[in-house]
């Protein structure tokens, strides 16, 4: 068991229920939106966000066990406790359960189309697994994407579905929100795997990989990096400012520039001085951290609102 929970990144999944529940519970519901689904039936689809996540990483190791082994030996474990047979069944497990999920939600919101997000979400994972994380940016780019699912399926499932001409205004800000901080998820996202690529380099280049890391000089590359880290800061120290100008929320504008903007600036300092591999899978970690963060900034809006906070 402690092996299957490995294979699947249990840690990353937790997150995953958290930042679901998070917006549930500290928007949706604090702030009175509109929503189309039940707590039993949010959880469906809480459920179906892990077992895509949960299928993404089964399949990813599957094809990765050549470049994984020169990048993170003590790390692997298939091969040492599960099987490579015993992690396909977990797989397409997953992928099913995902698709029936999916299928029940859509059904739920009258939309039944919307299914087809799962079995979509899948393709895309195992064509990345497969080959575009090979290529330079496209499997940064995608993997991307889908990161900031969790935040977006929100949006699409529960929010959109539940809008009426009364409340279309409420709705529209609403998804505009979750819209913003599914942007912000998929840019630290693309900084930290380019940030991976850079600490992978040594196996994906035994592997014949073609990434970003690979091709570009390092140089050129944390130049890069460092353009998408303040193209990142830039909407939000505007945004902070603008609280600030407006003489209203100068708790929330604290926050973001203290601990969204100052950690991922830090972030930018850390990469320009890095070297090791080592040095760039902490700077990868402290992304996640960064961006965990961000979403974290979403709760406190709420309560400065509630509570009239200076």
């Amino acid at each position: 068991m402690v092996k299957i929970l490995r294979l699947i990144r249990w840690p990353n999944l937790l997150m995953i229920v958290f930042i679901q529940y998070l917006i549930r519970l500290s928007f949706t519901e604090a702030l009175y939106m509109p929503h189309a689904l039940d707590h039993w039936y949010y959880a469906l689809g809480v459920l179906c966000s892990v077992l895509l996540a949960a299928g993404g990483y089964i399949i990813n190791d599957l094809f990765d066990l050549e470049t994984d082994a020169a990048n993170k030996p003590k790390r692997i474990t298939i091969g040492r406790g599960i099987s490579e047979d015993r992690a396909w069944y977990l797989y397409f497990a997953t992928v099913i359960l995902a698709a029936v999920s999916a299928y029940f939600l859509a059904q739920q919101v009258e939309l039944e189309g919307l299914w087809l997000v799962a079995p979509l979400a899948s393709i895309l994972l195992y064509l990345y697994a497969t080959n575009l994380k090979r290529r330079p940016l496209i499997g940064n780019v995608l993997v991307s994407l889908l990161s900031a699912m969790p935040v977006f399926l929100v949006a699409i499932f529960d929010l959109l579905p539940a809008g009426t001409e009364e409340n279309a205004e409420m709705v529209k800000q609403g998804f505009q929100v979750l819209l913003y901080y599914s942007a912000f998820a998929f840019w630290l996202t693309l900084i930290r795997e380019i940030v991976k690529d850079m600490e992978d380099r040594k196996g994906d280049t035994m592997a014949g990989y073609q990434t970003l890391a690979i091709i570009m000089p390092e140089r050129g590359l944390k130049a890069l990096l460092i353009l998408l880290i303040a193209v990142a800061l830039a909407p939000i120290i505007w945004y902070a400012q603008d609280l600030l100008s407006m003489g209203g929320n100068i708790s929330s504008a604290l926050y973001v520039l203290l601990a969204v903007a100052l950690p991922l600036a830090f972030v930018g300092f850390r990469l320009m001085r890095a070297s090791s591999a080592a040095d760039f899978h902490r700077i990868s970690s402290f992304t996640k951290i960064v961006m965990l963060l961000g979403i974290l900034s979403m709760p406190v809006f709420t309560l400065s609102l509630l509570y009239q906070w200076p």
